[in-house]
This record gives C-alpha cells, sequence and structure tokens, in this order.
C-alpha cells in the first residue's frame, strides 16, 4: 500500500494511493461563570487551547513510516469522574459487544449508492479499535456528521485537503454551525481524522488501517473523553490528488460535550 502526503505528488501505484490528516481542539467553559474550574487548561506542542484554535494537523507519510507524524496533540486536564458499579458494568457490556460485532462491508469501495454502508463500516471499525483498547464505542451524532459532509463536500468543490478550508473555516467552526458545539457557555474536546483514497486504498478497512498506522490519527481514534462521532464519505477525491483515479475522501470527526 502506498501512502502519501496530500501535497507530495505520489504517484498512483497499483493499489492506489492514500493520505490522512488528523486535529485535535478542546476547550473550556468561561471561567467567569464557573470560577472554580479556573487552572484548568488544554495544552498542544506547548501552547494553550481556546474555542477558537484548532491545533495538529498531523500528516501521515507512508504505511512502513517513512517519515513521522508532526503531531501536536491538544489532551483536556478534565475532572476526574467515578463511575457507578452499574455505569462500570454497562461500559464493560459495551465494550464486550463491540468486540463481538463483525463489521461488515469493509471492503467496498465507495460510491453514490453505498455510503451509507461505507459509513457504518468506518464507525465499527473504529469502534472495534477502541473496544481492544477497553474504551467505550462512539454514538453516532448527526450534528457531527452534518459538520463531516459540509467539509468533505467543500473539499471536493474547492479542490484541497486541509483541516481548515482556504476561507479560514475550522473544524470547531463546522461544529458551531452544525449546532453540535450549541453555544460559548459549554466545554468541549473535539477532534477530526481525514483520509483519501484511490482504487482499492478507498475501502473503510484501507482508511481505518492507516489511520491506525498515524499515531496522531489512532490517538483521535482512542481518546477516552469523546463519546459522539459523525463520519461523512464522498465517492470522490480533490481533483489535484486523484490524477483521473476514482476514490473516496473521508471526514470523521469526534467530540464530548462538557455542560
Amino acid at each position: 500500500m502506498t501512502l502519501a502526503a496530500a501535497y507530495a505528488g505520489a504517484p498512483v501505484s497499483a493499489l492506489g494511493t492514500a493520505a490522512a490528516k488528523h486535529s485535535r481542539a478542546c476547550a473550556h467553559r468561561p471561567a467567569s461563570t464557573h470560577a472554580h474550574r479556573r487552572g484548568r487548561a488544554c495544552r498542544a506542542g506547548g501552547h494553550g487551547s481556546h474555542a477558537q484554535r484548532t491545533h495538529a494537523r498531523g500528516q501521515h507519510k507512508g504505511a512502513r513510516g517513512s517519515s513521522t507524524p508532526r503531531v501536536a496533540r491538544v489532551r483536556s486536564r478534565a475532572r476526574v469522574g467515578l463511575l457507578s458499579s452499574q455505569q462500570r458494568s454497562a461500559r464493560e457490556t459495551s465494550v464486550q459487544q463491540a468486540l463481538a460485532t463483525p463489521c461488515a462491508n469493509t471492503e467496498l469501495t465507495p460510491n453514490a449508492e453505498n455510503l451509507q454502508l461505507i459509513r457504518d463500516a468506518v464507525q465499527c471499525l473504529v469502534n472495534k479499535q477502541r473496544a481492544q483498547h477497553s474504551e467505550a464505542p462512539l454514538l453516532a451524532s448527526a450534528q457531527l456528521q452534518a459538520a463531516a459532509e459540509s467539509h468533505t463536500e467543500d473539499m471536493i468543490a474547492t479542490d484541497y485537503f486541509e483541516h481548515v478550508s482556504p476561507s479560514g473555516v475550522t473544524p470547531v467552526d463546522r461544529m458551531r454551525a452544525s449546532a453540535y458545539i450549541p453555544s460559548e457557555q459549554v466545554g468541549y474536546v473535539v477532534g477530526e481524522n481525514l483520509a483519501w483514497g484511490t482504487l482499492s486504498l478507498a475501502t473503510p478497512q484501507s482508511i481505518v488501517s492507516a489511520w491506525v498506522a498515524s499515531p496522531g490519527h489512532l490517538a483521535n481514534i482512542l481518546e477516552s473523553h469523546y463519546t459522539e462521532t459523525g463520519i461523512a464519505v464522498v465517492a470522490s477525491v480533490p481533483a489535484s490528488l486523484a490524477e483521473g483515479a476514482v476514490g473516496a475522501t473521508y471526514a470523521q470527526e469526534f467530540g464530548v460535550i462538557v455542560h
């Protein structure tokens, strides 16, 4: 399998080409209204984070590790929460169910008629990966899916492959527009993984495998704070990257809202 950064212009192999990117951001409720939370911080590469800043556009090159992702991870210093025995039991049950559930349609090539099957396959593969690390499965969020869909459609229409659009729209902006982040008065931890692939590298299995092979993307998949996800797939690749080959572009949003 050949993976290349979006801008690298790697040749199309018999298997196809692919690339992936990831991003994270977090914010806390305003200190003025929640003074007892003052002092909590998000960090990314040594810099503070706030609601308007999205960090970490790490780039994954090479399935064989031909380069190291430049990852600036944002971690929330969230409050410690204790699970009740009932909550712990429910979590363990959901993990076991995810492990036991086979993922269907993982080798499908995306087209206009099968995109729901593709989304379901990606979510199943991601949740299975989480379950293998004892993390609870993510629930589908219509608002996060809307944010993901707006981004994949814009990347195809405008011909780019980045977390931030040419007009400056960030993942957090998209999540606000879709009402996933409902107001300035809530905290959140959110993330985004992107990928495109052509030919056989456009399948859900190939895309998720590429994410798992990249530390930055895997960190988003396994982040314990996240509870929800939204996935979008377009059966097309930005024209400047596709080199005439058929393929697909993927976006997966992750999040949790802290009320």
